[in-house]
């Protein structure tokens, strides 16, 4: 793997990016307008698609593998995944979706709902989790913005004036699930 040093802490290529830690970030295609996030890539099947009711509330699947939409039209994002024990402030973020997540496998994985691979996969201790997906720059992309060459990974885990997306993923059930903010 040719990995590269993008962001302090994080190890990226354009396959995987990993932490040894709490925290991992990666380029990620959302293709079909949404980012999964699954402790097991496999248990995909159609009754976990999005149905009736799950577009308004922003997300879709069962606990082991959730589907959270996006916005840009060109599907590429920076996503940061962060493991904390407490929930940082929000008031920064655009749209907040909070989904109920279930840890079986001891990892958890960020990617495409086509990919093989996993973009960015974390340890994770077995149990129940609240994970709130924070998102900026809701609907911007390079092509909104006028701008047709493709950045590289360390390029786009600079740019914020994009979408991207923090992952929060905290121990514990949540009090409520969906779109807990949406600007």
């Amino acid at each position: 793997m040719n990995c590269l040093p993008c962001l302090e802490n994080y190890i990226v290529s354009s396959d995987i990016c990993f932490d040894m830690k709490n925290e991992a970030a990666a380029r990620v295609f959302a293709s079909h307008y949404q980012l999964v996030i699954c402790d097991d890539p496999t248990i995909f099947t159609e009754e976990l698609n999005w149905r009736n009711g799950d577009f308004e509330r922003g997300f879709a699947g069962n606990e082991r593998f959730r589907m959270v939409g996006t916005e840009a039209d060109l599907n590429d994002h920076w996503v940061e995944v962060r493991i904390v024990n407490d929930l940082p402030e929000l008031d920064a973020w655009q749209r907040v979706t909070c989904v109920s997540f279930q840890c079986i496998t001891g990892h958890v994985h960020i990617m495409s709902i086509l990919d093989n691979e996993p973009s960015i996969s974390l340890d994770l201790p077995n149990g129940n989790y609240a994970v709130y997906v924070a998102g900026s720059n809701l609907g911007v992309d390079q092509s909104s913005l006028g701008e047709y060459e493709k950045l590289t990974d360390t390029q786009l885990a600079h740019r914020k004036d994009v979408e991207w997306y923090q992952i929060f993923i905290v121990p514990g059930r949540p009090v409520r699930e969906g779109r807990i903010k949406d600007e």
